[in-house]
């Protein structure tokens, strides 16, 4: 392979480019500012204090009430001996009991093991029947149409603003705090210490829970290290000046190699996915979603608009390219990409594609770079919520749901698809997962860091808008002085949207 000396190659600087044509408020030209890149002698520590904080909870008048506290110092806390939740027995005739979820690949047939497992052994002699919808969307439109024909599942895994506006708007979900508080099919105090506060939260409205927390998506960067330490960067960027330097010294250096195949590639691919919009907006310190959409929308802020320029330097300065390939785990094992956004769901797709191309860089996810120092992290949840039926079967419905979040269930997961576990008492059970695959612990480190995803009525429509922005920030037609417009618009958008919903 060609050593790659920093000194000989030739690339857009971002320090220099800000500098120069006073990037934050001034049109600037970006053809033809090339200049060296200087080898870099001043390593820059990348220090992440990680407290993991997990949730504690106390009765509040017989309301379960999450607080943070502080958590050990393992990643993982050491399992304590308890037992695996038995469903309570019932003396009603055997059951059968819906189960419908979004997910497709491993998760699924992992879901699907589980289901069966939980049918030959659950002293109900209670038969679960599950469906996979294959996406968020159609399982939407599936529900919705269950709920117009009176023919809704039993158990629902959806997105949890989803099962919010079920409990709320539809009234159609039953309340856990009776089963969740029950002495002996409820969670106790200890398991409900296992469970990250900002997602053990999130599903409670008005004091009632309405829904339990299934799966968590966090959203981040994956990195080549091993690339990148043959570039000259020895430590992952932690500013967005830091990451376009390197991006844009993976796409010089893919430029200039003997192998023509990989022109025009090599940085970050561009995505425009909303919620990696979303991230570089907090990157820039924007991206503030009011939690009562009744405040209305503030996008055209300064924030925002830098977010977006930057995005759009990126872009033209050819430091981030699109694939033809909708999936960017090949292009990331053959080294066409430095950095890639994508989530905890990639993490097994991106190691099976590195077996198939015969891949042995190491890799790392790292937090999107905030420009104050703290990291970006934003996480899509998925939770379980019960539809009302009667009290038996919602009985039935909770003791299944409970099983699916115990350390025995979330153990069979996280060895079959890497997903980040709902409860984190797995230490114990994970001790070969751990020893074999010791970089999967860092996803555990962003825990701490994440953000839910706004969880505000509207939010479907801002997804869309943030998508649109992203793609016209990638034609060249589109300049600088068109951000605030592009802007403007998605907030007039979304306000009229507020005020046709309020009125």
């Amino acid at each position: 392979m060609q050593e790659f000396t920093p000194l000989d190659v030739r690339f857009h600087d971002y320090t220099e480019f800000k500098k120069e044509c006073q990037f934050k408020r001034k049109k600037c030209k970006v053809d033809g500012l090339l200049i060296r890149l200087i080898q870099m002698k001043k390593k820059i520590p990348l220090i992440l204090i990680i407290i993991v904080m997990l949730a504690a909870c106390t009765a509040n008048g017989g309301t379960m009430v999450a607080t943070e506290t502080s958590a050990p110092a393992t990643l993982l806390p050491t399992a304590t001996n308890q037992p695996t939740p038995t469903p309570t027995r019932n003396t009603s005739s055997p059951q059968t009991l819906i189960f419908w979820h979004p997910w497709t690949g491993t998760k699924a047939a992992s879901i699907t093991a589980l289901v069966e497992e939980y049918n030959a052994s659950n002293p109900d002699g209670v038969t679960v029947q599950v469906v996979s919808a294959g996406d968020d969307d159609y399982l939407i439109s599936k529900v919705e149409d269950a709920i117009t024909n009176d023919n809704v599942p039993d158990v629902l895994a959806a997105p949890s603003l989803y099962l919010r506006s079920l409990y709320a708007d539809e009234g159609a979900l039953a309340e856990l705090d009776t089963f969740i508080n029950d002495a002996e099919s409820g969670i106790s105090v200890e398991e409900q210490k296992t469970i990250p506060a900002v997602f053990l939260n999130l599903d409670v409205l008005d004091g009632v829970r309405y829904a339990f927390p299934a799966d968590y998506e966090l959203h981040f960067l994956f990195y080549n290290q091993t690339w990148a330490k043959e570039l000259g960067f020895e430590n992952a960027p932690t500013t967005s000046e830091q990451f376009l330097n390197q991006a844009c010294a993976a796409a010089s250096y893919n430029a200039s190699d003997a192998d023509d195949d990989n022109n025009g590639t090599g940085g970050w691919i561009y995505n425009t996915n909303a919620v990696t919009i979303l991230s570089w907006m907090q990157v820039f310190g924007g991206g503030e979603i009011p939690e009562e959409a009744r405040r209305g929308f503030s996008f055209n802020t300064e924030e925002n608009q830098d977010a977006l320029e930057f995005l759009r330097t990126i872009y033209q300065l050819d430091c981030a390219w699109t694939g033809k390939e909708a999936d960017p785990y090949r292009y990331f094992a053959k080294r066409y990409a430095l950095f890639y956004s994508g989530s905890s769901a990639d993490w097994y797709r991106q190691i099976a594609m590195d077996r198939i191309q015969g891949n042995e860089d190491e890799w790392m996810v790292i937090a999107y770079p905030g420009n104050d120092g703290s990291p970006v992290v934003n996480a899509e949840v998925t939770s379980y919520g019960i539809f009302q039926s009667n009290p038996e079967k919602e009985q039935m419905a909770w003791n299944f749901v409970h099983w699916l979040v115990s350390s025995e269930a979330q153990t069979h997961l996280v060895e079959e698809t890497y997903s980040m576990p709902v409860n984190l008492n797995l230490a114990q059970d994970l001790t070969v997962f751990l020893k074999e695959n010791p970089e999967w612990q860092r996803l555990l480190t962003y825990l701490p860091l994440a953000k839910p995803t706004p969880h505000v009525d509207g939010w479907n429509l801002m997804q869309d808008m943030l998508q649109d922005a992203g793609w016209q920030l990638s034609l060249y037609t589109v300049k600088e002085a068109d951000i605030p417009t592009i802007l403007e618009n998605m907030e007039t958008m979304m306000n009229e949207r507020l005020n046709d919903d309020q009125g």
